[in-house]
């Protein structure tokens, strides 16, 4: 039995002894190939001549059609323009004409008083001048042109003569008749202060006291007496006052309302 063990242990050792030497000799082959490659001159290679590289080919301009439609970042893109036709234009409406109060024939020209409207301040003009939007294009007694908008429109005188009547002057209410006695004479109320006694109203001016007439057939005008101090536009026995400037100052006409 002890024989059995010691010869098995002879044979374990002769297995390892052959594993030991099988794993040198590999060892020896592996370390001799790596001296070998490291100790090996690399041979010079032959490198291709170098030359300019192709240039690649324009891409035909129908690729980039789908770019320009298909634009991510612009949905409304559209090769086809579209010319929407321009906004009409309301037509711009024509003011009302100036009104006239009066035409003076001077040797430098004609003049004429107008107002922009009947309830304005009124200016002397001529042919050249401006009121409101209209421009005076021609001018004399009979007939005015204006010009406005690039359109001409002519009027007679007569026809944009102010012929409203009412005054310059406000009303003043008429006072209460007062209470007279026996003998005709303003009777005093009890308690009631004696009142002076008041001068008549001057009488108004009339066609007689209006000076000359001046106008023609068709339209009657009266120059003013030196000292009348009645405000222009006041109306008295069918005339009315009206005040211009003239070269050597201002100066009045009575016109007849028509």
């Amino acid at each position: 039995m002890k024989a059995r063990f010691i010869a098995l242990n002879i044979l374990l050792l002769a297995g390892i002894g052959a594993v030991v030497w099988q794993a040198r000799a590999r060892w020896s082959e592996a370390r001799e190939e790596q001296l070998g490659a490291l100790g090996a001159k690399a041979k010079p290679g032959s490198l291709p001549p170098l030359g300019p590289e192709p240039k690649p080919e324009a891409p035909p301009a129908t690729k980039y059609l789908d770019v320009a439609t298909k634009d991510l970042f612009s949905k409304d893109r559209n090769p086809t323009v579209v010319i929407e036709p321009p906004a009409a234009e309301k037509p711009k409406v024509m003011p009302h004409l100036p009104v006239v109060y009066g035409v003076l024939g001077l040797p430098s020209g004609v003049k004429a008083l107008m107002a922009e409207k009947a309830d304005g301040p009124s200016k002397s003009v001529r042919a050249g001048d401006t009121i409101g939007e209209f421009k005076i294009a021609s001018l004399d007694q009979q007939m005015v042109v204006f010009s406005w908008d690039g359109r001409e429109i002519t009027r007679k005188i007569e026809d944009l003569m102010d012929r409203s009547s009412h005054s310059g002057a406000a009303s003043v209410p008429a006072p209460a008749p007062a209470p007279v006695n026996q003998f005709g004479q303003a009777a005093m109320q009890p308690g009631a202060a004696p009142q002076p006694v008041q001068n008549p109203p001057a009488p108004s001016p009339n066609p007689s006291r209006m000076g000359i007439e001046v106008g023609t057939a068709s339209r009657s005008e009266r120059v003013c007496v030196p000292g009348d101090t009645t405000p222009a536009g006041t109306v008295v026995d069918g005339y009315r006052k009206v005040v211009f400037t003239t070269l050597i100052g201002p100066n009045c006409r009575w016109v007849a309302v028509q």
